[in-house]
Order: C-alpha cells, then sequence, then structure tokens
C-alpha cells in the first residue's frame, strides 16, 4: 500500500547540461515505486542567452516530452543565478509519475542570435 503521507523525498541529479545546443536525459524511479513531481531547478554555471526565445527543461514521455513538466523559459539567467518553479508556478503540468517507466527530460536551446548556457539540473520527486 503506498505511503501518500510519508513519501520519501529524493533529488535526481542530471548533472552539467549545456544549452547551447538541444539534447536529453533519462530517469527512473526506484522499482516498484510511484512519484509526486515537487521541483525542476536549473543552476546556472554559464550564462543563458535569450534573442528569440528562452532555453526549457521539459520533462515528459517518448509520445509527450512535456507531459510532466515544462519549466522555463530560462530566458537571460545569469551565471550562479537559479531558476526552478518557483519562478514558474505553471511548470508543472502533471505532478503523477508513473512507477516502472523511464521519464525522459528534454534540454531545449535558446533560438535567435548565438545559443548560450550551461546549468546544473536537478528533479525533486516525493517517492512512494
Amino acid at each position: 500500500m503506498p505511503q501518500y503521507d510519508n513519501p520519501q523525498t529524493i533529488t535526481i541529479a542530471l548533472g552539467s547540461v549545456n544549452f547551447g545546443s538541444n539534447g536529453a536525459s533519462s530517469f527512473k524511479l526506484p522499482k516498484g515505486k510511484r512519484g509526486r513531481l515537487v521541483d525542476v531547478s536549473v543552476i546556472a554555471t554559464t550564462s543563458f542567452t535569450a534573442v528569440s526565445t528562452g532555453a526549457f527543461v521539459k520533462i515528459g514521455t517518448s509520445a509527450d516530452d512535456d507531459a510532466y513538466a515544462s519549466l522555463g523559459s530560462l530566458g537571460a539567467l545569469a551565471a550562479t543565478d537559479t531558476f526552478n518553479t518557483a519562478n514558474d508556478p505553471d511548470a508543472i503540468i502533471n505532478p503523477d509519475l508513473p512507477a516502472d517507466t523511464q521519464i525522459g527530460v528534454v534540454f531545449t536551446a535558446p533560438t535567435g542570435g548565438s545559443p548560450a548556457g550551461v546549468g546544473l539540473v536537478s528533479v525533486v520527486v516525493d517517492v512512494f
């Protein structure tokens, strides 16, 4: 029986991401565990550009890359600044993550000019 009232909070560190071009990653929750998406965060280590559109972090499935979240636009995020769901309260689209399923993460580069930006990306999930 899931213990919704006593979840284990985990942080999935996706490492340093170069948003100068599009990229992708993925993660799975512990075997047999479902999750509730709590936060998505980018800590800039190199300043971001956003001439036309800013960078995004999308969390979803192979059929719908933002089924769970779409964090952004990261805009012209300065080095050492943090952007998370507190900055984008509508980022979490569906917080319920399924058990035993690969969750996709897409890193969308900014457009226009010379795309740039590097950040440490993490995802916080309550698992039960």
